[in-house]
Formats: C-alpha cells, sequence, structure tokens
C-alpha cells in the first residue's frame, strides 16, 4: 500500500512539473512577443518580379476508351484437390 502512495504521489509531483513548464513557456512567449512586424506582407505567396507571361502550350492525349486485351482467357487449370 506504502508503494501504491508513493507511485501515485511522484506521479503527480512529475505532472505539476510538467504543467508548471508549460506555464513558464507560455509566460516567457508573451513577454518576449514582438507581435506582428509592420512591415510584413498579408499573403503568403512570394512577390515575383515582373508581369505575369503565359508559358508554352501542353497538349495531352486521351487514351482509348477500349482495351488491347478484351478479356484474358484461362489457358490451364488446377486439379482440384482430393485431400
Amino acid at each position: 500500500m506504502a508503494e501504491w502512495r508513493g507511485a501515485v504521489s511522484t506521479k503527480v509531483l512529475m505532472a505539476m512539473i510538467g504543467g508548471s513548464a508549460v506555464v513558464a513557456m507560455g509566460a516567457v512567449t508573451v513577454a518576449f512577443d514582438d507581435g506582428v512586424p509592420g512591415d510584413s506582407s498579408p499573403v503568403a505567396a512570394p512577390i515575383l518580379p515582373g508581369p505575369m507571361t503565359q508559358g508554352e502550350t501542353v497538349t495531352t492525349t486521351i487514351p482509348p476508351t477500349v482495351l488491347d486485351t478484351e478479356k484474358a482467357v484461362v489457358t490451364h487449370k488446377a486439379q482440384p484437390y482430393k485431400g
């Protein structure tokens, strides 16, 4: 019974230490947070120089709707199991 209480109190102590560490990290983040810089762009895309130009045309081919081999035909069958 004493070992069980020791294990539970150790787990509670470790949980309290971990929670305190999370709270401390949050406090440090808030203390040293500079916020959003004023010169940041409101979009996440890179800014490219010059106007947009069209590239080369890409052509695609559509495969035929009927396959070359219509249906596979079994030429050899195994002997039935006689167990």
